[in-house]
């Protein structure tokens, strides 16, 4: 095991502690915040993103959470992921750039460096979405319309990311009902403690075949990072699977995605790549998934399927059944 893999596991292994109360102390910050600036006017509010840990929709989910806030008070909502850290930039990086720009547009129209300087501006450290996991999201029809319409008219992707969702455009015309599969793999440890656990390939490979029959689809569009998967579908559902071009990985990891070398390297261009998966996986006619950041995003960004199967099948090291073992009670 590499020092940076035990780093990595011994760190997630205590995450639920420290997490929680690093979350409970921001929470708080915020309550103050928003007292401080209730009811003032011609505020900008900077949604502070920030973790070294969580993926692209991670942010996303807190800046919904943030732009929310600000248009229900009359707020200018700004999103900031350049003045603290994040898996995309290093901080020498960070000075000149801010990431969220890289993936989309600012809600307002307004950058950053616009109104970074100014007096009054108020800052909202990672703001906390409620029911953003797709077992909450699944449950409650009417937070997540009003997710949705929140999104549709407040979330616009970069011209990057517009540039890769083309580039696929007429592949994905081509069929009229697609099945989307949201399949994670190897972005975990190979213990990834804390992960959502995922199907094995034989229960996911049926849930496929019986959907897409169910529902007459004609086309599957997968959403994976890992080559392992995409190549036993591809057998398994011969010219039936639409992907797009994004690096992938083969076999179980020893460190996080987020901590490889080449993952940092190319962070921002993979995860372009990754964006315009979600948007043609939120476009689909039904949706397969395990409770992923990802599943939630696709499912705010769609205006809702005909069809929506996500498993909840715990958590890697607290409740997948390795660690409960019904023989011990």
């Amino acid at each position: 095991m590499s020092l940076k893999s035990f780093y990595w596991k011994t760190r997630t292994l205590i995450s639920g502690d420290y997490r929680e109360v690093e979350r409970n102390c921001i929470a708080a910050r915020n309550e103050r915040v928003i007292k401080k600036y209730k009811g003032k006017e011609d505020i900008y509010c900077i949604l502070r993103l920030y973790t070294d840990e969580g993926g692209l929709f991670n942010f996303f989910l807190k800046a919904l959470a943030g732009i929310s806030y600000s248009i229900q008070n009359g707020y200018i909502p700004v999103v900031d992921m350049q003045t603290k850290e994040n898996i995309f930039l290093n901080k020498a990086q960070r000075r000149e750039r801010n990431v969220w720009e890289d993936f989309f547009k600012q809600p307002a129209g307004v950058s950053f460096d616009e109104v970074r300087n100014k007096k009054n501006t108020m800052i909202l450290e990672n703001p906390r979405l409620p029911g953003s996991s797709m077992m909450q999201l699944m449950a409650m029809d009417k937070q997540t319309a009003y997710w949705r319409k929140l999104c549709k008219k407040y979330i616009r992707f970069s011209d990057a990311v517009e540039a890769e969702i083309k580039k696929y455009s007429n592949e994905y015309d081509k069929r009229d009902r697609y099945l989307g599969v949201l399949a994670r793999g190897t972005d975990y440890l190979s213990k990834g403690v804390g992960h959502a656990v995922q199907p094995d390939m034989a229960t996911l490979s049926e849930k496929i075949r019986s959907v897409k029959e169910e529902y007459n689809c004609d086309g599957i569009f997968l959403a994976t990072e890992d080559q392992q998967i995409l190549d036993e579908l591809n057998k398994a559902f011969p010219e039936m699977i639409m992907t797009v071009d994004q690096k992938r990985y083969r076999g179980v990891q020893d460190e996080k995605l987020g901590q490889k070398a080449d993952y940092k390297k190319d962070a921002i261009a993979m995860n372009i790549s990754y964006l315009a998966a979600i948007y043609y996986l939120s476009k689909c006619s039904c949706l397969i998934t395990a409770d992923t950041g990802g599943a939630s995003g696709a499912y705010i960004l769609s205006g809702g399927y005909e069809y929506t199967h996500c498993w909840f099948l715990g958590t890697m090291g607290s409740t997948d059944e390795e660690t409960l073992d019904i023989n011990r009670i």
